[in-house]
């Protein structure tokens, strides 16, 4: 004897809220921050660059320095907490919070 097929339950699916002004999924006060955080580092490292090793110096401090003022603002930002609320930004992200 064989048993009767039954068709699979369906799942719902919630899909966050999306916000307004983000860029790349992300407050644009945080893309802000990060603008900031290039181009002081890469700054930095243009300075640095050029006096250490001349030109080649200048477009290779420039591009380091670029990454290590990212990295540098990730750390600061993530050390410091949310550097930008916005309403989804909040430590529980069940389903259930919303």
């Amino acid at each position: 004897m064989t048993e009767p097929t039954q068709a699979p339950t369906p799942v719902e699916v919630h899909e966050p809220p999306v916000e307004d002004g983000l860029i790349a999924g992300r407050p644009v006060e945080d893309r802000s921050f990060e603008v900031v955080e290039v181009g002081v580092g890469a700054s930095l490292g243009v300075a640095i660059g050029a006096a250490v090793a001349g030109p080649i110096g200048l477009v290779a401090g420039g591009v380091l320095g670029a990454a290590v003022g990212i990295v540098a603002g990730e750390v600061i930002e993530r050390a410091a907490g949310h550097a930008a609320e916005t309403t989804d930004a909040t430590e529980d992200r069940s389903p259930r919070s919303a």
